[in-house]
């Protein structure tokens, strides 16, 4: 069964992301690059918690309707980096619109879920995301891996408060 990494108190559960989150990814196809459109954010373009459109290439109206279908990104989704750099967690504080390449996107669906939390949770785990990752010269994370990953739940308030402290230090 599941490998559990240490005791958690008893008001707390694990779960895994995938059962409080949609864990998604961006398109996968190479998408024609237009001087002037809908920014499409790659790995690279993730750094120190935010989204760096300054190096971004773009696409047109057309592909990004396309990847949108699959992967729409809203205010409060998590990015995060699958394949290369494993890691570098975004929670999107924009409402601009974008597309995502080569990335995860955690939505969340569930009201046991604070997202500040999550993302937390996706900064401190990336080490050792990166450990386990597969590949060989190119190391990645699959959706299942993600979706499968085990996160440790405590009730909402209790989440909100280790946010408040982890900010506060």
């Amino acid at each position: 069964e599941d490998e559990i990494p240490f005791d958690i108190p008893e008001n707390w559960k694990w779960v895994r992301l995938g059962d409080s989150l949609d864990v998604r990814d961006g398109t996968h196809d190479s998408p024609k690059y237009v001087a002037e459109g809908f920014p499409l954010v790659t790995s690279k373009n993730l750094k120190n918690g935010i989204i760096d459109f300054d190096t971004c290439k773009y696409i047109s109206e057309f592909d990004h309707i396309k990847i949108s279908e699959r992967s729409k990104v809203d205010r409060n989704d998590i990015l995060f980096a699958m394949i290369g750099s494993i890691g570098n967690p975004v929670l999107v504080s924009i409402d601009e619109e974008f597309s995502i390449k080569n990335m995860a996107l955690f939505k969340n669906i569930s009201s046991i879920m604070d997202m500040i939390y999550v993302y937390w949770f996706l900064l401190f785990s990336q080490e050792i995301m990166k450990k386990q990752a597969s590949g060989g010269v190119q190391s990645f994370v699959s959706l299942k891996f993600l979706r499968e990953y085990l996160l440790p739940l405590p009730p909402l308030a209790e989440q909100k408060r280790i946010v408040e402290k982890i900010e506060e230090l």
